[in-house]
């Protein structure tokens, strides 16, 4: 072999190795958020502080745990932490890939489709 294959495959291996190593690094969460054949799933949740609990007294993040719907009607419960507390009644849009809460934004009630309208409260 030329000098020139021997160096062009060990730094493809070294690349490999790297590659592998990262990848391993990665949360489950992560790896689905990179994953563009994972699709999106949109969930409808009302926030309700009953349903949330502080992480610790150290920092503000507050983990809610709610009933959510998606645009077919189909329920889910859904766990998912805020860095701050959120609104009381809030309507929030969770964006989903693998079960794991990529974001959420809050949105109007009109906004929400009608087949999770159902089983929210306005």
């Amino acid at each position: 072999m030329r000098n020139g294959t021997k160096l062009l495959l060990f730094v493809l291996t070294i690349f490999i190795l790297l590659v592998i190593t990262l990848v391993s690094q990665l949360s489950e969460r992560d790896l689905a958020k990179l994953n563009p054949w994972i699709p999106k799933q949109h969930y409808y949740v009302q926030v309700h502080h009953s349903s949330s609990t502080q992480s610790s007294s150290s920092d503000s993040t507050v983990e809610y745990t709610l009933p959510a719907w998606d645009d077919k009607g189909n329920a889910q419960t859904i766990t998912f932490s805020g860095i701050h507390p959120l609104r009381e009644g809030a309507y929030l849009q969770l964006i989903l890939k693998n079960n794991e809460v990529l974001s959420y934004q809050e949105i109007a009630y009109p906004q929400i489709p009608d087949l999770a309208q159902q089983h929210l409260h306005r």
